[in-house]
């Protein structure tokens, strides 16, 4: 998935100057997915979805800046992870 989110983020696959960054940042939104309700088992052997929400979250937070830009995670990062605990089982009460 690291190479996924590089690509994304427009960082060359053979730079290695962020990896270490972009790793912390997907193994939360795993944890932050795992703890919505979806089961690991989803997050771990990544559904599309969750390859798309990861992606959004590091868009997110790659690179932030504490002047406030980012005050909350994109609505499509929520509503696409609503699609995926309705449709894969789990808690339906994510805000």
């Amino acid at each position: 998935m690291l190479e996924t989110v590089k690509k994304a983020l427009l960082i060359p696959v053979d730079e290695h100057y962020a990896d270490t960054e972009i790793t912390a940042y997907i193994d939360a939104c795993k944890e932050l997915i795992i703890s919505a309700g979806v089961s690991e088992t989803i997050v771990n052997h990544p559904h599309p979805a969750v390859v798309t929400l990861v992606v959004i979250y590091c868009k997110t937070f790659y690179g932030f800046k504490s002047d406030g830009s980012v005050k909350e995670l994109p609505k499509s990062f929520d509503m696409l992870l609503k699609q995926l605990l309705l449709t894969k089982g789990g808690k339906s009460d994510v805000s």
